[in-house]
């Protein structure tokens, strides 16, 4: 009796220890770091101050990712604007919801800079409207809201076929009434549209039309077909794609017309935006296609409040 006692403390100190060490193991696992992203508002055409702190919400709604809203000056005084020392290096990722004042030679080399080493950034709706003249960032960007002598515009066939369009010919920049419309997900493989439906609904956006710019090195992820009903070209649209510059990358998301919040409360808006900020700074991405996805049929929108 004596021993089977003694064997029977030894195995419960032996549970004990391995529990005492497993928990301290758990404990100790290094947690994956978060994406870092630097929010940038301030000034835009649109109305930023709603904007971009819904941005910033919805990013951080995401375990996986911290932002951060880094604003620009919102009057376009020249001590504001020499206090204004945005440290990009410090993050992986800057979201650019600006449309405003030419930012100072400083801070565009600064920009130009991050990228080019690696950096990435995600420009949204006007955002791509800004800083013409500045041909670093038009070249990051690749189509932009610019007249039709600027550049080439781009658009997809109904093969599937990307056309260039030349200078100076062509549909002109612009777009038509809000209203939904059909995505098509024509990069099916990219970590940022893997799993999507091949076609699905966007709720009440502007959908931008006639972008031009050098159009060089353009990665087109999502088009939509421009409703000639709405004002529209009846072509299929870049809506979402990416550039790759120097060792880093941008990725252009026209929608979120902000006029009308729907468009930023859709499930296919959000999660498109949450997975571009996980792409560019990992290269892959951990938010799920989630069940309540748009469908071809249907647009899918959750309100902030009921995250």
């Amino acid at each position: 009796m004596k021993r089977l006692l003694a064997i029977c403390g030894t195995l419960l100190l032996f549970s004990a220890t391995s529990t005492v060490q497993a928990g301290e193991e758990v404990q100790n696992k290094p947690l994956k770091p978060k994406v870092r992203v630097m929010v940038i508002g301030g000034q835009n055409n649109h109305d930023w101050k709603k904007s971009t702190p819904y941005l910033n919400d919805t990013l951080n709604r995401d375990p996986h990712i911290k932002a951060t809203i880094v604003n620009a000056p919102t009057d376009n005084n020249d001590k504001s604007w020499r206090a204004w020392k945005p440290r990009f290096a410090d993050y992986d990722v800057v979201l650019l919801d600006y449309n405003g004042k030419m930012w100072p030679d400083r801070i565009r080399s600064d920009f130009e800079d991050y990228i080019r080493k690696g950096g990435s950034a995600i420009v949204i709706h006007a955002a791509n409207n800004s800083f013409t003249g500045w041909s670093e960032f038009e070249s990051m960007v690749g189509l932009l809201w610019r007249g039709r002598d600027f550049g080439r515009s781009l658009y997809v066939d109904e093969q599937g076929e990307t056309v260039r369009v030349a200078p100076g010919i062509g549909r002109q920049m612009g777009h038509g009434g809000i209203y939904d419309w059909t995505m098509t997900t024509r990069d099916r493989k990219h970590p940022v549209t893997k799993g999507m439906p091949l076609r699905w609904m966007h709720c009440r956006d502007e959908l931008y039309h006639g972008q031009r710019g050098p159009a060089k090195n353009v990665n087109i992820l999502l088009t939509a077909f421009s409703d000639p009903k709405q004002g529209g070209t009846g072509k299929h649209e870049p809506i979402v794609w990416w550039v790759p510059y120097g060792k880093g990358k941008v990725v252009t998301n026209v929608m979120g017309h902000v006029g009308h919040i729907d468009c930023l409360e859709c499930v296919g808006f959000q999660t498109i935006l949450t997975r571009s900020a996980q792409w560019l700074a990992t290269g892959g991405c951990t938010t799920k296609i989630s069940a309540n996805f748009p469908t071809e049929n249907a647009i899918s929108k959750v309100k902030q409040t009921d995250r």
